[in-house]
């Protein structure tokens, strides 16, 4: 048996209130896998409260759904598992705040790359179409033991696979053509 691990890294361009944006999008992502992990539903409130003191940047990117009682409800979205809201990866905000542009530099060992996918689309709207690749590794040489694949993510869709995804549709559309 062997251990795959997802990894990421990449850099992107961005205005300087996506990078408070996206800081504040990785530090709720923490706040919300820890300290709320297993409230009680009278423990609502205490999510509701913190909700209510993020940014208006943040609140207007992830409204509240009418139709949820957790405010967070839009922002777990982002996961194809909402009850694991970690994006697994670090992020780095270089460049002068004052600047027109500055550079967040995303890494994992064992990121996310859906969500970081998705999360690019909901913030970092001036960077957009953007593309980043992603690597998939096995800790032992074994048959289909390493692979990748990529993302790129327009402000309406998300675009891409891995690449033994690629690999198999390309061999069926060849066979069926042979």
């Amino acid at each position: 048996m062997a251990n795959h691990y997802l990894q990421t890294a990449f850099a992107i361009p961005l205005m300087p209130q996506e990078a408070i944006l996206l800081k504040e999008c990785f530090a709720v992502s923490t706040q919300l896998s820890s300290d709320f992990a297993e409230l009680s539903s009278n423990g609502m409130q205490a999510v509701k409260t913190y909700y209510a003191s993020l940014s208006e940047g943040f609140r207007n990117t992830f409204p509240n759904k009418p139709e949820e009682e957790d405010p967070f409800a839009d922002f777990l979205d982002l996961w194809s598992d909402p009850g694991f809201p970690e994006f697994d990866a670090d992020l780095i905000i270089q460049g002068d705040p004052e600047a027109k542009t500055q550079f967040a530099f995303i890494s994992g060992h064992e990121a996310d790359v859906p969500a970081l996918a998705s999360l690019i689309q909901k913030v970092c709207k001036s960077a957009l179409p953007f593309g980043f690749q992603w690597a998939e590794v096995a800790d032992k040489d074994i048959a289909d033991g390493f692979g990748g694949g990529y993302y790129v993510v327009t402000d309406t869709e998300i675009f891409g696979g891995s690449t033994r995804w690629l690999m198999k549709e390309t061999l069926q559309t060849l066979r069926a053509g042979a």
